[in-house]
């Protein structure tokens, strides 16, 4: 079973809408107790979409433990030599009590940084970024002020986390005004307003501003917008269809999960995704999620050097959770063994997905309310850890 992280830890509404912080979003998710959770005959139980597959022993229980437990929905993905069975539980819409489903779309938040990375890795693989590239080469004047100094920190470094560069999701003027559309550079603008927290390579320091840089470097290296390149680089030869990175537009493309939180009910479509770009603005599916980060880890998007800097990890504890951080991916360790992924919550929504080294263990959790009072519930979290321990290892 993964550990669990320190109770301690909260996640108020800009953590929230900072995509999640690496490794303990996966363990430690903020969510709520809820009045009227969808359960009993309105709420969706079953295999989802009809994978025709047998889920593993024990997954539909634990899905439903944690509706019980107070989550309005959850999905359950399960990938197994092959073999992908689905679980739902719950509701995906507490208005009209329309079940959980495995198709629907849903903010994927901080998984989005390793699509974001690969991005970068692939352009390091044409030669035309150097992850040894400073800040300052490619985006001139923008990481400056207050002790920052983007000559000094490094691609790498960015994508590792350890340029020691502060957030910017904890200022008020993101979540005071949700529904603004944010261009990169304010974002980055508004973290410049702080010192770093350590010199780079000095520590390590999750903050999504890193990823943000690493989105405006890959524009300024191909001349290109993220999007478009997201899309010929990864999504089109996929086929993930139902994956996309909206900017300006705060509805879905599809059919949707609705998300739930604190007191504000339903925030599906309140928070721009502007605020997380390429640091967590992603929306996806629970099978496309799979088959990006399958892909990933099987050698089909970067060649052996790039793979083996994307995996080449440094042990990070993070609020008492030491783990393993390599560029935009955690390996964590279950059970069975390692996994290989990322974590991402979002107001609303809350993610996991971990992959195999050899990619024929897969396991997908995503459920629909990020409320803090569920974070420090001892009982959700334990529940929440056998979860993620079933569905990978069972």
């Amino acid at each position: 079973m993964p550990n669990l992280p320190s109770p301690s830890r909260t996640r108020r509404a800009l953590l929230a809408l900072a995509t999640g912080t690496a490794l303990t979003a996966v363990l430690a998710p903020a969510a709520t107790a809820l009045a009227d959770t969808g359960r009993g005959h309105n709420g969706g139980h079953g295999s989802g979409h009809g994978s025709g597959e047998r889920p593993p022993a024990g997954l539909q229980r634990a899905a439903d433990k944690l509706v019980a437990d107070g989550q309005p929905g959850v999905i359950m993905m399960t990938r197994r030599d092959g073999r992908v069975a689905h679980v739902t539980s719950g509701v995906a819409d507490r208005a009209t009590g329309r079940p959980m489903d495995a198709r629907l779309q849903f903010r994927i938040a901080s998984v989005t940084k390793s699509f974001t990375s690969t991005v970068l890795l692939q352009l390091a693989a044409e030669r035309r970024v150097s992850l040894d590239d400073t800040v300052e080469k490619w985006l001139p004047g923008v990481v400056r002020g207050n002790g920052n100094d983007g000559s000094k920190i490094t691609l790498r470094q960015l994508l590792q986390q350890t340029g020691g560069l502060n957030e910017y999701v904890r200022d008020p003027r993101i979540m005071g005004d949700p529904r603004r559309t944010w261009k990169p550079a304010e974002l980055v603008a508004i973290a410049m307003e702080q010192p770093p927290r350590h010199a780079p390579g000095a520590g390590w320091n999750y903050a999504n501003t890193n990823y943000v840089l690493a989105g405006m470097v890959v524009e300024k290296a191909t001349g290109r917008t993220f999007g478009a390149e997201l899309q010929r680089r990864i999504i089109g030869p996929l086929k993930l269809r139902h994956t996309s990175l909206p900017v300006e537009s705060r509805t879905f493309p599809g059919p949707y999960v609705h998300g739930y939180w604190e007191d504000f009910g339903d925030v599906s479509t309140e928070v721009s995704p502007s605020s997380g770009w390429t640091s967590g603005g992603i929306v996806s599916t629970v099978d496309d999620v799979a088959r990006f980060h399958r892909a990933l880890f099987t050698g089909r998007l970067l060649p052996r050097a790039q793979q083996r800097e994307l995996t080449t990890t440094r042990p990070v504890d993070d609020e008492g959770i030491v783990e393993d951080y390599g560029l935009g991916i955690a390996r964590i360790r279950f059970s069975c063994g390692y996994g290989w992924g990322h974590d991402g919550g979002w107001p609303g929504y809350r993610t996991w997905t971990y992959t195999s080294a050899d990619g024929k263990r897969q396991a997908v959790v995503t459920y629909n309310d990020s409320s803090a009072a569920m974070e420090t519930d001892p009982g959700f979290r334990v529940d929440l850890a056998k979860a993620a321990d079933t569905a990978f290892c069972a």
